[in-house]
């Protein structure tokens, strides 16, 4: 399987790829699209914030943590978050709420299971 890694790496060591990449395979998944299954969330979504076109959201690693069993610490330091504290008011303007709520309109309702 070959990394993906962030296509902007960061020159502070942030990569949220890193995250993606260590979610991926803990999981035994092979791509974005799967582990936005496993997470249940748009795949659009993983791939902008693999390329951190947008932040990676409070509520992602939260489901991340459920998923996989990672605590958030853990989950943040992969992808190199060292921040002591995590602001949910930093990564939540206006702008990026429209960004996602379009994201989850584009995939449509979520199939009954």
């Amino acid at each position: 399987m070959s990394k993906k890694t962030s296509r902007h790496p960061s020159s502070d060591g942030y990569d949220p790829g890193r995250l993606f990449d260590a979610l991926e395979s803990q999981l035994g998944l092979r791509s974005d699209a799967a582990l936005a299954r496993a997470l249940e969330v748009p795949t659009p979504l993983v791939k902008l914030m693999r390329s951190r076109e947008i932040p990676v959201t409070p509520e992602l690693l939260i489901r991340a943590e459920e998923v996989c069993g990672w605590s958030g610490r853990l989950l943040r330091d992969m992808m190199g978050d060292r921040r002591r504290k995590f602001r949910f008011d930093e990564v939540r303007d206006p702008e990026l709420g429209e960004i996602i709520s379009d994201i989850y309109d584009a995939a449509g309702p979520k199939k009954p299971c």
